[in-house]
C-alpha cells in the first residue's frame, strides 16, 4: 500500500538526523560506525535510513530495515531508545591545548 498516513515520514539518509545526533552527543556523529544486531550490517550513521520530524528521528538499518535508534525531544525532555544498535564506534579527536606559561600567560614569539 503506497497511501501515506498521518504518521508517515519521508525517508532520507542519516545525515538528516545530524542535528539531533549533535544535540544528543555534543559532536558530529554522522561518521560514527553503527552495527545492527539483526543483520550485522555496519556502516556510518549517515548511511542509515532516517525518518525525521520536529519531534525527533528514527534511524533504520539500511541492510534490513530494523530500527537502530529512536531519539525524541518532547516537552523539554529527551528520550533515546536503543533498538537494534549493537555497537556505535567513533574516533576521538584529541584537542590540542594551547601552551600556557607561568601564571596562565600564553607564550609569544617576538623578533628583535
Amino acid at each position: 500500500m503506497d497511501a501515506a498516513h498521518p504518521g508517515h515520514r519521508t525517508r532520507v539518509d542519516g545525515n538528516a538526523a545530524g542535528g539531533f545526533l549533535l544535540d544528543l552527543f555534543g559532536r558530529d556523529m554522522t561518521g560514527a560506525q553503527a552495527a545492527c544486531a539483526h543483520c550485522d550490517h555496519e556502516a556510518a550513521l549517515a548511511d542509515a535510513v532516517a525518518e525525521v520530524d520536529d519531534a525527533g528521528a528514527i534511524l533504520l538499518c539500511r541492510g534490513c530495515g530494523h530500527t537502530l535508534l529512536t531519539y525524541l525531544r518532547v516537552d523539554g525532555r529527551r528520550t533515546l531508545s536503543i533498538g537494534g544498535l549493537t555497537r556505535l564506534r567513533w574516533a576521538v579527536e584529541e584537542a590540542q591545548a594551547p601552551e600556557v606559561g607561568p601564571a596562565g600567560i600564553e607564550p609569544t614569539t617576538s623578533t628583535v
